[in-house]
């Protein structure tokens, strides 16, 4: 039978002691620093390393000031609505073409138009989820307009009676989305 090496049990010892060493001083965080954290609300808000670096503190949440969140509010509700008048302005255009039988040309041009008003609403930068959902509902009624008055522009050109009739009241459908949308939207841009 062999003994142990009094040097290998040394070794040993030294490695325990080494590790149980470190394993004292491991840190949670570097003292001073601090951290993004999440509060009640979605909103952020931060926390700074305890002084010995063994934990983070509570995170510390801000009110946001409420006229800071009117102002952002009044703002993303300006540039959505500048969105939906160029909407208005484009319906109006394209109903007129559309009563003409031989607006094909308009049609397409009020199709191009509508979906453009969709993508440029798609860009405004939202941070209500209020906003948000109205945005949504009006890209996808412009994106209806745009194909019904796309499928009217091709019954027209193909003399499709049939054809124009569905496309016909797939804009009128389209247009009547509109006006109370709009409305939900100014009632809430208006509310304080």
């Amino acid at each position: 039978m062999t003994r142990p090496s009094p040097l290998a049990a040394f070794a040993t010892a030294a490695i325990l002691l080494t590790l149980t060493a470190c394993k004292g001083e491991e840190k949670a965080c570097v003292p001073g620093s601090t951290q993004t954290c999440v509060c009640p609300g979605v909103q952020q808000g931060a926390q700074a390393c305890a002084a010995d670096g063994a934990r983070w503190e509570p995170c510390v949440c801000v009110a946001p000031d409420p006229a800071a969140l009117r102002r952002a509010k009044v703002s993303e509700c300006n540039a959505l609505i500048a969105v939906a008048n160029k909407g208005v302005q484009s319906i109006e255009r394209g109903t007129k073409a559309g009563t003409d039988q031989g607006g094909s040309s308009e049609l397409k041009v009020m199709a191009d138009a509508m979906d453009k008003v969709a993508a440029d609403a798609a860009q405004v930068k939202l941070t209500t989820a209020e906003l948000q959902k109205f945005s949504g509902e009006y890209q996808a009624m412009a994106k209806d307009l745009a194909k019904a008055a796309r499928d009217l522009a091709s019954a027209a050109d193909a003399n499709d009676a049939e054809k124009s009739n569905r496309a016909q009241a797939a804009i009128e459908k389209a247009i009547r989305q509109e006006d109370p949308l709009v409305d939900s939207l100014n009632r809430f841009c208006q509310a304080p």
